[in-house]
């Protein structure tokens, strides 16, 4: 073993080379183990055959257009326009770029790898984010946190190409990145900017909580510059003239990249505003201020309420992955009400005090988990009263589980933080009585971390397999299969190339079909039309009165849906040990109905 450098003598470079590597794979080992539930759920979905069906083939399709002459300039349609009655979609493409290769080219594995990718890629980002800003025992309790906060979510969440679990994890890393860039790392506002932007288009629920993690960040970012610039005005001494000019130069740099990115993230939004007439983003402010009956405060405090108090969101396994809407309607328990009034009290305390001490990661750590709360209120509380457009809370008040998560793991490491001197004293005096018995207590102090930290990555790892292992299959796993068969049909009997018209009477069980065999139709260079289209696809996939070489029809029912059809095959599926299911497929080779 390499003798260690006494003093204040600098360790060999060796030895501080061996130092980082061993902390750069100790953070890389907790990440990963933190994301077991992602990875084993999108190793599930490839072995399963995933499919885009329901809304995921709308997302796959219009990523296969990104590629095309009809590229997407905005979002997934979202239910937002149910409100103004004017089709209205989510804020950007970002999204459908993510996806637009493997989606071209029909990969279904690939959508599903690079989901699971972003996803792994956040989580493993957000433990980094923690090492750098709270060091070791916050990286590991954060890789922790993660890790149980997975089983709040159901697991086809974690390779979803459906907008509003898309956006999930990358949203867990804009929490760390803004509380990063309000500690005054400026070199990740690109980074910063690019995650917001993609959140942010993924789905509107993300972006009360966005903008006000965005604001804690500048401002934090803003308030250190003004304290550094005062300090510096105070003390001639602090820093030489001539060293201020390039330290400013490299600030304005990285503005001028973020600045970039900002344009490149949303330059396809900016030029569908302004060829649209009205453009997506006065549609979206319409239905955000139009006059209308909601759910109101109550709700948004219950949202609250589930999101922090005992027991939270996240660290429940739910009873299904929809039933936030009911929860976030009905009344808490008393527990619940009291124990998140007295964390947020004391989250507030925290905040403050963390400032007065001059601790600025746990202020901006706490104030970015303080500003979550009402951003959750407010994206329950405004959700309108009607049926459909109320029942979205099954699934916008998702990130209700990161916002619980950042409350709980601010308030933990405050303590942790309260209890660390007494923890320093406790080592030292063991280390002491090691000097006093035996080898030198460097050695033994850095054995024993190195083992309590492979120890808490080990258990890390134990939380994430056990909850790898409970989650259940996805949602239209039935599907998958009879998908693939009729896509077989269709690729054998219907010529790619041309224009086809694509109808369907499907019930409940059945329906989500429909969306994932006109992607992969549209994935064979053919065009798709139906009547409709324009709301969720654009004006490229309207029938209007275009031609079309053959009318495919698919059926729940084994009747003709038009006369003279023939019948070309069926493909069967059992949802369930009693209920079995058939799609039936016509196609006329004559257009017309």
């Amino acid at each position: 073993m390499r003798p260690r450098a006494s003093g204040g003598e600098a360790q060999p470079p060796t030895s501080g080379a061996g130092a980082l590597a061993g902390e750069t794979l100790l953070t890389l080992a907790a990440g990963l183990a933190a994301a077991i539930p992602v990875i084993a759920a999108t190793v599930r979905a490839i072995a399963a055959g995933w499919v885009p069906v329901a809304d995921r083939g709308i997302i796959a399709t219009r990523a296969h257009d990104v590629f095309t002459s009809h590229m997407p300039l905005v979002g997934q349609y979202t239910l937002a326009g149910e409100v103004t009655g004017a089709v209205t979609h989510s804020l950007g493409p970002m999204l459908f770029w993510l996806l637009a290769i493997p989606a071209y080219y029909g990969s279904t594995v690939g959508m599903t790898l690079v989901m699971g990718a972003l996803n792994t890629l956040s989580i493993v980002s957000c433990v980094a984010l923690a090492r750098r800003r709270g060091g070791r025992a916050l990286m590991l309790l954060s890789a922790l946190a993660l890790a149980l906060m997975c089983q709040s979510l159901a697991a086809e969440t974690f390779h979803d190409v459906w907008n509003p679990s898309a956006g999930l994890f990358p949203f867990t890393l804009l929490i760390f990145l803004c509380w990063s860039v309000g500690c005054g790392s400026y070199r990740l506002l690109p980074a910063t900017v690019l995650v917001a932007s993609f959140v942010v288009q993924a789905h509107l629920t993300y972006l009360p909580p966005t903008l006000g993690l965005l604001a804690v960040g500048l401002g934090g970012l803003a308030a250190g510059a003004l304290v550094r610039r005062r300090r510096e005005r105070a003390d001639e001494g602090a820093a030489d003239a001539d060293t201020r000019p390039p330290a400013r130069r490299r600030v304005l740099a990285w503005g001028l990249a973020t600045a970039l990115v900002a344009a490149a993230c949303w330059s396809a939004t900016i030029v569908g505003q302004l060829t649209e007439h009205p453009g997506n983003l006065t549609l979206v402010a319409r239905s955000a201020t139009k006059p209308k009956a909601t759910l109101g405060a109550t709700v948004g405090w219950h949202a609250v309420v589930r999101a922090v108090g005992v027991p939270p969101w996240w660290l429940r396994t739910p009873k299904s992955r929809w039933q936030r809407k009911y929860e976030a309607r009905a009344t808490p328990s008393a527990l619940a009400s009291d124990s998140c009034v007295a964390m947020l009290a004391a989250l507030a305390l925290v905040c403050a005090l963390a400032l007065l001490h001059g601790r600025r990661e746990l202020a901006v750590l706490a104030l970015s988990a303080l500003v979550l709360c009402p951003a959750l209120a407010a994206v329950a509380a405004s959700t309108p009263t009607p049926r459909v457009l109320a029942a979205t809370l099954g699934y916008t008040l998702w990130w209700g589980s990161q916002a619980g998560m950042a409350v709980w793991l601010a308030l933990t490491w405050a303590l942790w933080l309260a209890l660390a001197p007494a923890a320093r004293g406790l080592r030292g005096a063991v280390a002491r009585r090691a000097t006093q018995t035996t080898s030198p207590s460097r050695s033994l102090g850095s054995i024993a971390s190195v083992a309590l930290s492979l120890l808490a990555v080990g258990a890390t790892a134990a939380v994430g397999a056990s909850i790898a292992g409970r989650d259940e299959p996805d949602e239209h796993a039935v599907t998958y299969r009879a998908v693939r068969a009729i896509d077989a049909g269709l690729a054998a009997r219907v010529a790619p190339r041309g224009s086809v018209l694509l109808e369907g009477t499907l019930d409940g069980a059945t329906m989500p079909v429909k969306p994932a065999v006109r992607y992969f139709l549209v994935a064979r260079g053919t065009r798709v039309l139906a009547p409709g289209s324009f709301l969720r696809l654009g004006t490229w996939y309207e029938l209007y009165h275009r031609p079309y070489r053959e009318a495919i029809y698919l059926s729940d029912v084994p009747r003709a849906p038009v006369k003279h059809v023939p019948l070309a095959f069926a493909v069967s599926f059992r949802e369930g040990a009693a209920t079995r299911n058939a799609v039936y497929v016509w196609i006329s080779r004559k257009p017309g109905r």
